[in-house]
């Protein structure tokens, strides 16, 4: 009989991904890291009180502490691994890998060296965020991601409809308008770049939209979704079946 012993930290069991989330309220729809139906696995969130969704893309080293605080007792009530709802989160990720023992991936913009090792290097990579102009080499550099291939960073704080449904949280969301906006950045920089090798999507609300991006432009297509899923599948590895 196996035995099992009691995680003093623990409300609930078998969370395999921790995700800390921004104080942000805004509908997160299926596909989105914030809705847990995204999954294949069961997640848990905990909200950083007081970053909210501007506080964080304009820089906020004051939530170091906070960050790695919060990422601790997300670590002691047992998930395997954690993430985060923000690309911008990438400015917490050493603060936070050196709290915890548990693998740490706060941001989709980690998966850039990967993809960056997946085409030419002459080859552009675009990236689509939510904010362009707090998105900079700049603030990648300070982060430790470098990439030989030319990154083309287009952002949607202009657009009608994610500006006011993601930035100003008018509490309301139409995704189809949101499809349009950001199939719009993906051909335009397809456009203007027609040898670019992959699209990475920065913003956490984007992945539902992937596909339909990917469908649009024919290229590959990365998110937050698709670093949690590769994070998650390193932490809870399974045996495989069928025949020989």
């Amino acid at each position: 009989m196996t035995i099992y012993k009691t995680r003093k930290a623990a409300e609930s069991y078998g969370q395999a991904v921790g995700i800390l989330l921004l104080d942000a309220k805004a509908p997160f729809i299926p596909g989105d890291v914030a809705n847990a139906h995204t999954y294949d696995y069961p997640v848990i969130y905990k909200t950083v009180e007081g970053l909210s969704t501007s506080v964080c893309l304009n820089g906020a080293p004051e939530f170091n502490a906070k960050m790695a605080a919060a990422a601790k007792e997300l670590e002691a009530a047992g998930v395997r691994g954690i993430s985060s709802d923000c690309g911008f989160m990438l400015q917490f990720q050493a603060a936070v890998r050196e709290a915890v023992k548990v693998p740490v991936a706060l941001s989709s913009l980690l998966q850039l060296p990967f993809i960056a090792k997946t085409v030419e290097p002459s080859r552009p990579i675009g990236v689509i965020t939510a904010d362009s102009t707090n998105l900079t080499m700049d603030f990648l550099a300070r982060a430790g991601v470098k990439v030989k291939n030319p990154l083309v960073i287009r952002g949607l704080q202009n657009e009608p409809e994610f500006k006011t449904a993601i930035l100003e949280e008018k509490g309301t969301l139409d995704s189809d308008l949101i499809t349009e906006e950001t199939i719009r950045c993906a051909k335009d920089m397809v456009r203007q770049h027609p040898t670019m090798g992959a699209i990475l999507l920065e913003c956490s609300m984007l992945p539902p939209y992937a596909k339909a991006v990917q469908e649009a432009v024919n290229l590959p297509v990365y998110d937050f979704i698709s670093m949690i899923d590769y994070m998650q599948s390193g932490t809870q590895q399974h045996t495989y079946q069928g025949a020989y």
